[in-house]
């Protein structure tokens, strides 16, 4: 329950407390009272008890607790010299921060007080504190050293603690290393990166015996001892057709069946040899243009109908598909050439192809097709029957007559 006082009392007790009030006593000495400090002038709202304890207004009361903590400026300066300081800034109380200088390091520093008379807390946050973090971590430099050895390494400088980078060389292969710790050859063993690599590429490297076996079971017959490692092209003959393979396929992807084996009479990849088509098609939803070949073109332009690039722009039918790919596999770099290098999102390409597209905010229609057609007449093609058709309208057979019209969409 609340003292209380009679508002004559109350104010004359805020008097002698520094506070002039500039309101009517409240009431209660826990209830703020509006006033001025007589000592600085700072208006404040202390509660009477307040103002008893702790000073009329915040700056005084902040002094008079200051006033309470400080201790004779002579006391200071000789305990901080014996932790190894020498103060230069103004000392206000223990728990402000005083300038002072290292004697071990020379660094400028700002303890407080308090925490300088603290065991274990140190007065230097500079040098000497990484090297008190260094000193609690660094263990025995000696047993250091022999991990080291046992895993094939040497050390290049000092040992400098458990988490801090090591300099070492390998003894196996050479290799010097200026980012390992004592931490991770603890716990990884030999961490050369020569090594590392030299160990990931044997454990993919086959025996050429299993490497001819392999490309004999996906009926590939070798034209030239194995490269040494499965990502290097492999030049076969097909058991099938007898097709060369020029420069032939990679044993990874043979292995994997990922676009391996022969492109001539397989049911699934392109065919160099029969009737192909390039074409462009449009996603009006994210504006990007593709283009691409085609043996199947009714069936190429369903799959991409599925994923949105349902508008038709144009086509131009090839002999073979040879002919097709020597054209096709000079637009992206005219297309890019030209500025467009933005491509669409891969993950909306479920039948993959997005590296084959381009921006419409970068590139035009007409600039495309004029690239294609110019890439047609640099290969010295005899087709000069290009043919479009529409969203609505069928898709000729390759024998079929084709006129030379360009169809507008009505979109740009």
């Amino acid at each position: 329950m609340s003292r209380r006082l009679s508002p004559e009392n109350a104010w004359e007790r805020m008097i002698s407390y520094g506070m002039t009030p500039t309101e009517p006593y409240p009431g209660s000495v826990d209830e703020p009272w509006p006033g001025t400090c007589r000592r600085c002038g700072t208006p404040g709202k202390p509660t009477l008890s307040n103002a008893k304890r702790q000073g009329p207004c915040t700056p005084c009361g902040r002094e008079k607790q200051a006033a309470a903590l400080r201790l004779p400026l002579a006391d200071v300066v000789r305990a901080l010299e014996a932790k190894g300081l020498i103060v230069i800034g103004d000392y206000q109380c223990n728990r402000e921060r005083i300038e002072s200088i290292c004697l071990r390091c020379g660094a400028l520093v700002y303890p407080t007080y308090s925490n300088a008379m603290r065991e274990g807390v140190g007065v230097c946050d500079q040098q000497c504190k990484r090297d008190r973090i260094s000193d609690s971590n660094r263990g025995d430099a000696q047993e250091a050293v022999a991990v080291l050895h046992a895993n094939n390494l040497l050390p290049l400088a000092p040992y400098p603690g458990t988490d801090i980078r090591w300099p070492m060389e390998c003894m196996l292969c050479g290799h010097v290393g200026e980012k390992t710790t004592l931490s991770a050859v603890r716990q990884l063993g030999h961490v050369c990166a020569r090594c590392g690599q030299e160990r990931t590429a044997n454990a993919r490297r086959l025996d050429a015996l299993v490497a001819v076996q392999s490309m004999r079971d996906a009926l590939l017959e070798p034209d030239a001892p194995y490269p040494g490692t499965v990502s290097a092209p492999w030049a076969c003959t097909c058991m099938k057709c007898g097709s060369q393979l020029r420069p032939g396929p990679r044993l990874n992807d043979v292995r994997n069946g990922d676009q391996g084996g022969c492109t001539t009479c397989s049911d699934t990849s392109f065919k160099q040899t029969e009737p192909a088509h390039v074409y462009l098609v449009v996603n009006p939803q994210t504006r990007f243009i593709k283009w691409g070949k085609a043996n199947n073109l009714q069936n190429r332009l369903a799959e991409h109908a599925r994923q949105g690039f349902d508008q038709e722009v144009k086509w131009w039918p090839f002999p073979t598909g040879a002919e097709a790919t020597e054209v096709e596999k000079k637009i992206r770099p005219r297309v890019r050439a030209a500025g467009a290098t933005t491509q669409a999102d891969r993950r909306l390409m479920r039948y993959k192809g997005h590296t084959e597209t381009a921006s419409l905010t970068e590139i035009s229609i007409d600039e495309v097709i004029t690239i294609v057609e110019h890439l047609i007449s640099q290969a010295g093609s005899a087709l000069d029957m290009a043919s479009t058709i529409s969203r609505t309208g069928s898709i000729p057979s390759p024998q079929t007559g084709l006129s030379n019209q360009t169809i507008q969409l009505g979109l740009w």
